[in-house]
């Protein structure tokens, strides 16, 4: 098809307003670069060859599911009717019998054949099943380990909960190993969980509340450059509970009070590096964990330097007035980054310079 063809087609879909007269002419590089392009043509299926593995039939996945939520509520049943009368060995092979049955069936649910690896689209319904199960795994082995430190250990032995801090060390660690066998979001979100647990009970004795705050916000950060160093499937989630984990450690600081203004820094810290990771990658959850930030920040700072004296209607006038103003940055934000984006030199480009 030579040029006059691709200006042809170009033209019907702006006579039927499916495309932009301006965006004419960069359209019809796209549609040279595209029908230049050589066509890979599908290989002929083969008499005789074995068709392609399909995935989890959709019955057998829910009734998967049904089975490890019925394990999951008989333990818990269990625990809830007979836990204060078990002893110790009971209580400890009761939750170890729990999590071998969740670890087994999501490893056996994992394993798949080289030709057909569980990362393969095909196969989300399984990796989704596997990855549920082990991370059950992972909450009962928490609940195991708490259990054996705090029968062993001083419970508050230097004011820290060490059974806390055990459960969440190894659900983390359990929890990794299943999102290695299979990736899911769940287990995203389960992984950070049980880090924010463990970290919230180590520094949970400090006197500054604000340290708390502090602490949670670097796990956040931690936890954003791992997502950006490619450490999560789900880069998605890993980013939005990332960005939140930061924001609320932001804003414990401030819901204190003494140490408002190390909130205020902090929080100022998510909004700039929510605009630059936007603006480089444009990930939608650190636009809005910048305009959230925004959100906040404007209405605290305010009441904080006039000492409340606007009242609860100018407080809300005053929030309202904020979030229009960074819906509307973070709007101009998004397009700008967009058109970043398309304006980069293409293929279709290429083809037109004989590249």
């Amino acid at each position: 098809m030579n040029h006059s063809s691709a200006r042809a087609v170009v033209d019907a879909l702006i006579s039927e307003h499916l495309l932009d007269p301006a965006a004419r002419e960069r359209s019809l590089r796209v549609v040279v670069a595209a029908l230049a392009a050589p066509q890979v043509q599908a290989p002929a299926s083969t008499p005789g060859a074995t068709p392609a593995r399909r995935g989890l039939p959709r019955l057998v996945e829910v009734v998967a599911y049904v089975g490890g939520a019925l394990v999951l509520a008989a333990g818990a049943l269990f625990l809830a009717q007979e836990w204060p009368g078990l002893g110790y060995p009971t209580r400890v092979t009761m939750l170890a019998v729990v999590m071998v049955v969740l670890g087994c069936a999501g490893a056996v649910s994992a394993r798949m054949p080289a030709e057909s690896p569980l990362r393969h689209p095909v196969n989300d319904s399984r990796r989704r099943l596997s990855g549920t199960l082990l991370t059950g795994a992972a909450l009962t082995a928490a609940f195991l380990a708490g259990l054996v430190v705090d029968h062993h250990v001083d419970a508050n032995l230097q004011e820290i909960s060490w059974p806390v801090v055990a459960g969440g060390v190894l659900g983390l660690v359990v929890c990794a190993v299943g999102h290695r066998l299979a990736p899911t979001a769940l287990g995203v979100l389960g992984m950070l969980a049980f880090l924010v647990t463990a970290v919230m009970s180590l520094v949970s004795v400090v006197d500054d509340f604000w340290m708390v705050g502090a602490a949670l916000f670097l796990t956040g950060a931690l936890w954003l450059a791992l997502a950006e160093a490619g450490a999560f499937r789900e880069l998605a989630v890993a980013r939005a509970a990332g960005v939140a984990t930061a924001l609320v450690g932001a804003q414990l600081a401030v819901i204190e009070g003494t140490d408002s203004w190390i909130g205020y820094v902090l929080t100022l810290v998510v909004v700039l590096v929510g605009i630059v990771a936007y603006l480089r990658t444009t990930a939608w959850p650190y636009l809005a964990g910048a305009v959230g930030g925004v959100t906040l920040l404007v209405p605290e700072v305010v009441s904080d330097w006039t000492e409340g004296s606007l009242g609860a209607i100018g407080a809300v006038l005053v929030t309202g007035v904020t979030l229009l103003i960074a819906s509307f940055a973070g709007y101009r934000l998004r397009a700008e980054a967009t058109e970043e984006r398309v304006d980069g030199p293409g293929p279709a480009e290429d083809v037109l310079r004989g590249e």
